[in-house]
């Protein structure tokens, strides 16, 4: 009886481990994936960097000039715009690399936490149908040794 006992404790805890290591590797996998994304994002972010402070040299240079004559201020005026335009773009790629993030970051642990609650709760739903099972067979047996007391022969539950 002891023996059955341990193998369904045993296993129950091979089949807990395995669907423990099942969601770390998945959840290892999602999270290599979330990096790519983000270094993805971060190589397009440097082009765009080196752009702004290119823009931003040419005007500092341009408003060291601006004391020459008023055609310089044409010029200056160009790179302002460009700045403008430079500095629309970043603040939309910030926002959307930030929103991507947020999202992915939000799916991903949402799907983490759904995966592993439904995988945990089918292994324990799995090991209290072992343990239920075995405690019948336990019942069956001592139901059956004591008739088999009682007229003097053992015979099997079944």
């Amino acid at each position: 009886m002891a023996e059955w006992s341990a193998a369904v404790a045993a296993a129950s805890l091979v089949v807990l481990t395995i669907a423990l290591l099942a969601v770390l590797r998945d959840v290892r996998k999602r999270i290599g994936r979330f990096e790519q994304a983000v270094r993805s994002i971060e190589a397009e972010a440097v082009p765009l960097l080196r752009e702004i402070r290119g823009f931003a040299a040419e005007a500092e240079r341009l408003a060291r000039q601006a004391e020459r004559p008023v055609e310089r201020l044409d010029r200056m005026l160009e790179a302002a715009q460009r700045w403008e335009e430079a500095v629309r773009r970043s603040a939309s790629t910030v926002s959307r690399i930030a929103d991507a993030v947020d999202s992915a970051a939000a799916v991903h642990v949402e799907r983490a936490i759904l995966n592993s609650r439904a995988r945990i709760a089918e292994t324990l739903d799995w090991a209290e149908l072992g343990w239920s099972v075995w405690k019948w067979w336990q019942a069956k047996r001592a139901e059956a040794s004591d008739s088999g007391r009682a007229t003097g022969e053992m015979r099997d539950p079944e």
